[in-house]
């Protein structure tokens, strides 16, 4: 019997009906393909959209047969980005268990308002934020009833503090990467932007009404979940983005036992509360890989808080595929001393640099795709250097 490991490759399917059309964008596909490349290199990519299989680049293709991290060796069964009712049907035409929570489980719980529901009976929002927050169920956003759904709106953003009411947001309870968030102003709902929306809303599990903070920092921590007491923090990483708000990767620091964590003074208090919304997961029946989005916000009086949980990605994500190939690249002795990495795309400007002078490697990870890179630098300032937008190739 084949024991090979199948994997579903769904990246954006939060979005059923365009998530096949979104998996064609080649940067997606490069992530999907290092999704991939944390299985032994026995998995086979499955169903609609599947990329080519993944081949480890140098010295990480020496144990490609070994998976990332234990969980990534199921055996016989498929394996999800995010499960789905699609990805329950693709394991039954395949006639293999699913190596995942059920659909309505994950559903359940990637639900953002699951994840703030979770951190307000945890004590886990910042006080200021406490009672800004409004979950909205798809029947509450009929596209006739567009101008009660902007008036009842309007009524809980003017209960906001005043400093928290000049900019909010509304957005799919069930999404991606930001896709689909409506932004107002000045605790006014534009009518002509509400309407056209409602029934994308609808389609998205409803809808989360929240402010729009001034953020300073984007943290995440990854998790595995196994059981209610068996949750574990995998690392917490900072969430590299554009000037205009886009993710490009991850970094963080190497510990001299090869832990993973974002070098912030904040460590201590995201994974506290990402063990509770963990543990909350699993008690909803929630098992397997996941993410929690945290934030630090500059607040009315200027100083910085912690959002600890802003969601939970209930699926793999890219966090996950940035640790699992940290963990490769310690296990390969790569880079020897390194204690500060980034994992992804070239951030600003294009093209990774020719050279650091810092010291530090970009180092390809995938034999016949270079967008992606790992780089290992001894400290963070040897890693700005290889960031640096100087120096860049074409």
């Amino acid at each position: 019997m084949n024991e090979a490991t199948l994997l579903f490759a769904n990246l954006g399917a939060e979005e059923p009906a365009s998530w096949q059309r979104m998996s064609a964008h080649l940067r997606v596909r490069s992530v999907a393909r290092l999704w991939a490349a944390l299985f032994p290199a026995s998995a086979r990519l499955v169903g609609p959209g599947a990329p080519p299989a993944p081949r480890l680049a140098g010295a990480l293709a020496r144990a490609a047969g070994e998976p990332a991290f234990p969980f990534c060796a199921p055996g016989r069964a498929l394996v999800p980005w995010l499960a789905t009712r699609e990805a329950e049907a693709l394991a039954r035409a395949e006639a293999v268990p699913l190596a995942a929570s059920p659909a309505e489980v994950v559903r359940r719980v990637h639900d953002k308002a699951f994840a703030h529901e979770a951190a307000l009976a945890a004590s886990l929002l910042p006080e200021a934020l406490v009672g800004t927050t409004l979950a909205l169920e798809p029947g509450a956003l009929a596209d006739a009833d567009a101008d009660a759904v902007r008036c009842r709106i309007e009524d809980a953003v003017a209960g906001w503090p005043a400093s928290l009411r000049e900019s909010f947001v509304l957005k799919p309870r069930l999404g991606t990467s930001g896709r689909g968030r409506l932004a107002f102003r000045a605790g006014r709902v534009d009518p002509s932007r509400l309407g056209p929306a409602l029934a994308r809303l609808r389609e998205g599990g409803g809808a989360l009404l929240e402010p729009w903070l001034e953020r300073t920092l984007d943290l995440s921590a990854q998790l595995h979940v196994a059981g209610p007491e068996h949750v574990r923090v995998l690392g917490t990483l900072r969430q590299v983005l554009t000037r205009h708000g886009g993710p490009t990767g991850h970094a963080g620091r190497i510990g001299d036992d090869g832990a993973v964590d974002s070098g912030t003074h904040w460590d201590a208090e995201l994974r506290v509360a990402a063990l509770a919304i963990g543990r909350a997961a699993a008690r909803a029946g929630f098992r397997g890989a996941c993410g929690v989005d945290a934030l630090v916000f500059r607040s009315a009086d200027g100083a910085e808080a912690l959002r600890p949980v802003v969601e939970l990605n209930a699926r793999f994500t890219a966090g996950t595929v940035a640790l699992g190939f940290v963990a490769r690249a310690l296990r390969a002795d790569l880079a020897p001393g390194a204690r500060a990495f980034y994992f992804g795309f070239p951030p600003e400007g294009g093209a990774w640099p020719e050279r650091s002078s810092g010291g530090a490697e970009a180092i390809p990870l995938l034999e016949d795709d270079p967008t992606a890179r790992l780089c290992l630098g001894r400290d963070e300032r040897a890693l700005a250097d290889t960031l640096s937008p100087t120096r860049r190739s074409a």
